[in-house]
């Protein structure tokens, strides 16, 4: 050490006035015995640091609380890298590590030395404290269900396929029985609008409605909105089903990679780029002022660009024999095979976030049965289906001054659909192209709005040689081989669109009211709808809230019907109004209650054509439906979670012909499902779900007369002219059981998760459908899939 010295001067005037200098000097060793004490306070201190992971995980743990064992006013937290640091006395028994979902883990100290070094790897929770359904604080809309990801994931019997869990909810029912494809209140499969983020996805299942053609990997969380939601959503008469891919960007590589009987996937995730990050240096200081601990931290991650891709194939196909004779007494088996993938890119600017996608999934399947009615020479009817769909699409959002926002979307979406069923051929191609822009304005608490506008542009190939079939499913009464048959190649090309205007305004705290315009125009000139709409909630107290909603909805005409040649294209926008009111309940923190009940009536919808038989097609029918729906839930706390859904519904549809209300062909009186699923153990999880459904509708015939012109036989009329089904007959009612577990072998850097999924436990054959033989004299059971289990293995890295 090189000694420094410090000179001060004092000059004492003696009587001669000569000055007398003294210089009085500072130097080291005097400093060095005034901070003997803090040095030795030093000595009897050690300084902890290091990364916090998960077991099995390279992932680091954010927000970590840190604190001494022996005097736990010394504290710190783990940045977002995990990375942390606290100075501890030696004598100290340990540090402790605590975060959400993991167990404690005491890093011990021994004679002033750390037992175990870094990284410290934390054990999962035999608890659960953090994930499940999401209920947001201050909903907006009116009738909403929300899930995240590792709620679709434990759910049993679904397969950790996010839109077949909506299934458990009330009054969404499977458009049949196995399929997850849904039916919303009444409704058509076909009523419902499915978004990943803003893209709108031109169908969400694979074929057969196996499962989504997006794996819940690549979704953060799902909200659901069954009915009388707000004027930002339209064309729609069902249900809105909002996907929302993960918005974070990753700051490491990671992945899964899944191999099961059924399916084998893969998945990857990383960052891409990025810049050098905006830096912070936080300090974090302990009750007793020890030394503050500083932790280096990346707050701001301006342009950086994370990646997430993932690829599926399922291999169902192979095991087509097995299923076969395991279904004995099914009819037919049709074994789909599907491939799907998805590339997601996200990245920050510095005035917000921006999205770039690309999908694609693929499905093939072919089907030969023994269905009654074959005039083939083997006695069967055979068909085979191609379908394949890719959507890319680009999504900017940019955060401007004084509390506006500015949204962009650009989308693209191909669309190939080829089927010979029964001798019905059809190739048809569209090509879609959406550029959606939006504007948010914040005015004050009280008060926010946001407009914007969605034009549309598509072009339709379409070639076909079918069989002219009246619109929805054909009555038991209609004959294809009287029908007139169309042979045509048809080109089209459409402009069409939407815009609207939502607000949200509070007038006091306890109230929120959402009124809302959408106006829907069409590609014909006929095709025009505004449509206001509003709903309004009342917080009674900070548990309890009444609610309500009114609107008008309107929706395109399916395609098919307004094809030149084949269909009508003067058809008009299919419309209805819904109306729901509910309460909603929270107590014993965890528990939480939703009633509604709902009502809607549908007018316009495309039907058979009554005024004049060359258009084909008309808006004939009408349709009405109600029902109440009641949900129990507990969110996932201690060591289980579940729910209680039922659902009580009246679905009709009105004959055009007679003016006879029937019963819809997807009515089902009553709906109840249980879902359960709990922790054994920290690696050890199971659950279980129970699903019962009143049967659905079908045409009783008294018999078939033999027609001596074709050679088959038709059923023999009852004296009356039906226009839809009569459905006046049930199926038996639908019971099945599911069950799914899941165990985790942790090792210091990465998971394996194996899973036992065994769908219909109790292998009950549940009737999905009825036909009649060849002569009508009996019926023909259609029997749903028997016991399915899986098993498969996960590794998470």
């Amino acid at each position: 050490m090189i000694a420094s010295f410090k000179y001060y001067r004092f000059e004492i005037m003696l009587k001669k006035c000569l000055p007398i200098v003294i210089l009085i000097s500072s130097t080291p060793f005097l400093a060095l015995s005034q901070t003997m004490p803090q040095n030795s306070a030093q000595e009897n201190k050690i300084l902890v640091k290091g990364i916090i992971r998960p077991l099995g995980s390279v992932s680091p743990i954010g927000d970590a609380l840190i604190f001494d064992q022996s005097n736990k006013e010394v504290t710190t937290r783990s940045d977002k890298n995990g990375n942390f640091s606290i100075l501890v006395s030696k004598t100290s028994k340990g540090v402790v590590i605590r975060a959400d979902n993991y167990q404690d883990l005491i890093i011990k100290i021994e004679n002033g030395k750390l037992e175990s070094e870094s990284p410290y790897s934390l054990e999962p929770a035999p608890e659960y404290s953090g994930y499940g359904i999401i209920r947001a604080k201050r909903k907006n809309e009116i009738s909403q269900n929300s899930f995240n990801g590792d709620e679709i994931a434990h759910t049993a019997g679904v397969a950790g396929d996010a839109v077949k869990t909506l299934q458990t909810l009330p009054s969404v029912l499977p458009a049949s029985p196995g399929s997850a494809d849904i039916v919303v209140r009444g409704g058509l499969p076909g009523d419902n609008s499915y978004y990943y983020d803003d893209l709108l996805l031109p169908f969400v299942f694979h074929f057969g409605g196996a499962q989504t053609i997006i794996p819940s990997r690549m979704i953060e969380s799902m909200d659901f909105y069954p009915g009388a939601f707000s004027a930002k959503y339209t064309d729609t008469l069902g249900g809105v089903i909002q996907l929302k891919s993960p918005g974070n960007i990753p700051q490491r590589t990671s992945g899964e990679f899944e191999l099961g009987m059924i399916q084998s996937g893969i998945y990857l995730e990383g960052n891409a780029f990025s810049k050098n990050s905006d830096v912070k240096t936080n300090e974090s200081e302990t009750n007793n002022n020890q030394e503050a601990t500083k932790t280096t931290t990346s707050e701001k991650d301006n342009d950086a660009i994370g990646y997430r891709l993932g690829v599926r194939r399922t291999y169902l196909e192979l095991y087509k024999p097995l299923i076969q004779k395991l279904a004995n007494n099914s009819s037919f088996v049709t074994i789909p095979q599907a491939t799907d993938y998805q590339f997601v890119f996200n990245g920050n600017h510095s005035n917000g976030t921006w999205q770039a996608y690309l999908l694609g999934a693929a499905d093939r399947a072919s089907l030969s049965g023994n269905l009654g009615n074959s005039d083939t020479a083997s006695g069967k009817d055979s068909f085979s289906i191609y379908n394949y769909t890719e959507v890319s699409g680009v999504r900017y959002n940019l955060n401007l001054k004084d509390g506006y926002g500015l949204h962009f979307t650009f989308e693209q979406r191909y669309l190939v659909f080829q089927q010979d069923i029964f001798g019905d051929q059809i190739d048809a191609r569209s090509h879609l192209f959406v550029f959606g822009v939006s504007l948010d304005k914040k005015i004050n608490e009280l008060l926010t709005y946001s407009i914007g506008i969605r034009p549309k542009y598509v072009h339709n190939s379409v070639g076909i040689d079918v069989v002219q079939y009246p619109s929805g499913d054909p009555t038991i009464y209609f004959d294809p081989e009287l029908a007139p048959r169309v042979k045509n190649t048809i080109s089209t090309d459409q402009f069409y669109g939407d815009t609207y205007l939502d607000i949200i305004y509070s007038p006091i705290k306890e109230i929120k009211i959402n009124p809302g315009v959408n106006v829907l125009k069409g590609p014909s000139t006929k095709q025009l709808s505004v449509d206001p709409r509003v709903g309004v909630r009342f917080d009674v107290t900070e548990s309890q809230t009444l609610k309500a909603a009114v609107g008008y909805y309107s929706q395109l005409p399916a395609i098919q019907y307004t094809i030149p040649g084949y269909g009508n294209p003067d058809l008009q926008l299919e419309k209805n109004i819904q109306y729901v009111v509910g309460h909603e309940s929270k107590f014993l923190d965890n528990y939480s209650t939703d009633l509604q009940l709902w009502y809607k009536t549908s007018d316009n919808l495309t039907g058979p054509a009554i005024n004049n038989s060359n258009n084909k097609y008309e808006n004939s029918i009408q349709s009405r439906a109600k029902g109440v729906e009641v949900f129990l839930k507990k969110k996932p706390s201690d060591f289980w979670f579940g729910w209680i859904s039922y659902g009580l519904s009246l679905a009709e549809v009105r004959d055009p012909g007679s003016g006879i209300w029937r019963n819809s062909d997807y009515d089902r009186t009553h709906s109840l499902n249980i879902v359960y699923g709990q922790k054994i153990t920290s690696r050890w999880n199971a659950g279980a779900r129970f699903q019962y459904m009143t049967g659905s509708p079908y045409s009783s015939v008294s018999g078939g007369t033999y027609n001596q012109n074709t050679g088959v036989y038709s059923p023999s009329p009852d004296g009356n002219t039906y226009l839809v089904n009569k459905n006046d007959v049930r199926n038996p009612y639908y019971m099945e059981v599911d069950f799914r577990t899941e165990y985790d072998f942790l090792f210091k850097d990465w998971t394996l998760t194996s899973y036992l999924n065994i769908l219909n436990l109790f292998n009950r054959s549940n009737v999905t459908n009825t036909t009649f033989n060849r002569d009508y004299s009996k019926t023909v059971s259609v029997t749903g899939l028997p016991i399915i289990p899986s098993i498969g293995v996960i590794a998470k890295f």
